[in-house]
């Protein structure tokens, strides 16, 4: 997938030029969706069905992603934190002089923060960015400039979206219990309430009581 207008930049170095590795791994997922390689089969979990690659970011990706199971955009960048084939792609934009290393101040420091934009890779992004260039109808190359914020909602929902944890059996059917699942998935921190049992959820979160039944 390469630019007719910047045949010396396709769309993953692009996107490592405007969002470093994470936008790299976000571009390559939604390629691989629109092209029917990876297939969603529930918001947020993903799967090969087709492991043709033609990139080395997309070989990484797949990989990442796996054909047994189902995986989330959480388990596929953790999967990828060490790849070379990412990695490569700063250490490539560096040689090109549109990249830069970051003096690090902590070895705990991940490659992903290790660069930065030169003036030359500044001046090549804005001019991508001012043309707001297509790849044939393509939503990827959208996403590597300006991110997956720019994507229709259902579709970055389908994508990335953050899949819901299993309701218990016991669980089933109870309006408080329903309630606090959805208050601990939009702030995962109250899931550690979770082992004072249901009524102290409640009361904490001004729920009321509940039925007392299933535990965590």
């Amino acid at each position: 997938m390469t630019m007719s207008r910047s045949p010396d930049l396709d769309v993953y170095d692009i996107a490592c030029l405007a969002g470093g590795a994470e936008r790299v791994v976000d571009t390559a997922l939604v390629a691989l969706v629109e092209s029917g390689r990876v297939r969603v089969h529930a918001p947020g979990e993903l799967a090969v069905v087709d492991p043709a690659r033609a990139h080395p970011v997309e070989a990484a990706v797949m990989d990442a992603v796996g054909t047994q199971g189902h995986r989330s955009i959480d388990t596929i960048r953790w999967r990828l934190a060490d790849d070379s084939r990412i990695g490569d792609l700063g250490r490539a934009l560096s040689s090109s002089g549109l990249l830069r290393r970051r003096l690090r101040f902590s070895h705990r420091a991940s490659e992903g923060q290790d660069w930065s934009l030169t003036a030359s890779g500044r001046e090549a992004l804005d001019r991508l960015s001012e043309r707001r260039p297509t790849v044939d109808g393509s939503g990827a190359l959208q996403v590597a400039l300006y991110g997956r914020a720019t994507m229709p909602d259902h579709l970055r929902a389908s994508i990335f979206e953050r899949p819901r944890p299993p309701v218990p059996p016991g669980e089933r059917g109870s309006a408080v219990r329903r309630r606090i699942r959805m208050a601990e998935d939009a702030d995962p921190s109250l899931a550690a309430y979770r082992t004072g049992g249901a009524a102290g959820i409640g009361g904490a979160l001004g729920m009321g009581g509940g039925d007392g039944g299933g535990g965590g």
